[in-house]
């Protein structure tokens, strides 16, 4: 359990036990906050088999990995949440139902700007695809994790973030991304720092709240604008309503509700269902 992996990862096992993800680790100050994170952020019953560290600083990359996995998402976070204590619920989901889940760090005190996110994020995912390439966990079709769909999400600061990495994943050596969610972005474009276009069979869903700041509105407005040369057929832009006790503001993501979960988690779904065929 102390030895580094190949690709310097740190494995850690992660068993099935109910109402909580519990973690035997080795010494590591991230684990030990999945570790505590209380009930209501993790599924009744984990489906998350195995948590590997790996890289250090702001290019740390944690890699959750099901039973077995029909589909890879990279989940970028909002600005100020590097660790996934919080996204726990999601990422369980999403484990759930049949997807591996990168959740880069991208951020630390050396790592604030957009170009030094960017760079920490190339890093942090190279290392990502080289460690799913040769990790034991099979698709649910017999053949290797490397290979299957690649869905980039993002919520907030992360959700700008995930248009970056999809639109540039050719020039990093990454596959290209089947899908790209964005919920609830901000900012829009960094400035000094071109959006190229994203692959054209690259399917897009952008997320604006209603309730949102007038500032995250812009920032959707803007990405919206700079992708309108992408097919018709394969973007949405949607706004998420208030209404029955449910406002969309700029936590709502973060939210356990049921509807929460029907505004965010359910598109989501959807989407990776369609990209893998089924």
């Amino acid at each position: 359990m102390g030895r580094d992996g190949p690709h310097g990862e740190r494995p850690y096992i992660v068993p099935r036990m109910p109402s909580k993800i519990a973690l035997l680790v080795s010494a590591s100050a991230a684990a030990a906050i999945l570790a505590s994170a209380p009930a209501s952020e993790a599924a009744r019953s984990s489906e998350i088999v195995g948590i590997t560290g790996l890289g250090s600083g702001a290019s740390e990359t944690w890699v959750l990995a099901p039973g077995g996995a029909r589909s890879i998402v990279v989940f970028l976070h909002e600005r100020g949440d590097p660790i996934p204590q919080r996204y726990l619920g999601w990422l369980d989901y999403l484990a759930a139902n049949e997807s591996a889940v990168v959740f880069p760090r991208y951020e630390s005190a050396a790592s604030r700007t957009p170009q030094q996110m960017l760079h920490a994020l190339r890093g942090g995912l190279t290392k990502a695809e080289h460690h799913l390439a040769g990790l034991p966990v099979n698709g649910f079709g017999g053949g290797p994790i490397k290979g299957v769909p690649l869905i980039i999400v993002g919520y907030g600061y992360g959700a700008t973030l995930a248009f970056y990495v999809a639109a540039n994943s050719t020039r990093w050596g990454l596959p290209v991304p089947r899908a790209v969610v964005g919920i609830f972005p901000r900012p829009g474009r960094f400035p000094g720092i071109p959006l190229p276009p994203l692959a054209r069979s690259t399917r897009i869903l952008l997320q604006v709240g209603d309730a949102d700041t007038r500032s995250a509105k812009s920032a959707a407005k803007d990405l919206w604008h700079a992708i309108e040369r992408h097919p018709a057929a394969g973007k949405r832009l949607v706004t998420v309503r208030s209404g029955g006790g449910f406002r969309a503001d700029h936590r709502a993501p973060l939210r356990l509700t049921s509807a929460a979960v029907d505004a965010f988690w359910a598109p989501l779904d959807q989407l990776v269902y369609d990209v893998r065929g089924g």
